[in-house]
């Protein structure tokens, strides 16, 4: 997949030209995984709100966002008592407990910055990124990026 930004994609093509010819294909396949990614975030960006990085408030157009999904779905919980309520679930799925009490120390508020969460609060209310990876990468792309996606 193509970065979509165009200097992004010209720049990788010039590192893919510096790069060993056995190295190229890997380090191509790294690039289109990653350019996938960035436009799975870049689709919760444009989801929610987040047009400017810089400027955004990332706190309130999640709340946002997750208000004006909730109104689609007839949900009963607010969208602040349902960030609460993922965050928890989140907290509890994290890989260990330093991890989790980190997190929970620098609370919600931070979380909501955090691409992790972010990406929690879209896998809620399906906007699936193994779905979007799958969607958007090849078939081999997609099978090294979920086999390198296994934990070790």
């Amino acid at each position: 997949m193509r970065h979509p930004i165009e200097k992004y994609n010209q720049i990788q093509a010039e590192q893919l030209a510096n790069f060993a010819p056995e190295e190229r294909e890997f380090w191509a396949r790294q690039f289109r995984i990653g350019n996938a990614a960035y436009c799975y975030q870049h689709q919760f960006n444009d989801v929610a709100g987040l047009t400017n990085h810089e400027t955004a408030n990332v706190p309130e157009d999640l709340v946002e966002w997750l208000e004006q999904h909730l109104a689609s779905k007839q949900e009963n919980r607010s969208a602040n008592e349902l960030l609460h309520i993922y965050f928890e679930e989140y907290l509890d799925g994290l890989p260990n407990e330093q991890v989790r009490e980190g997190e929970r120390t620098r609370g919600l508020e931070a979380a909501k910055r955090s691409w992790p969460f972010r990406r929690y609060v879209l896998e809620r209310n399906d906007f699936g990124m193994d779905e979007f990876m799958r969607l958007n990468l090849s078939e081999s792309d997609y099978a090294f990026y979920k086999w390198s996606s296994e934990p070790l």
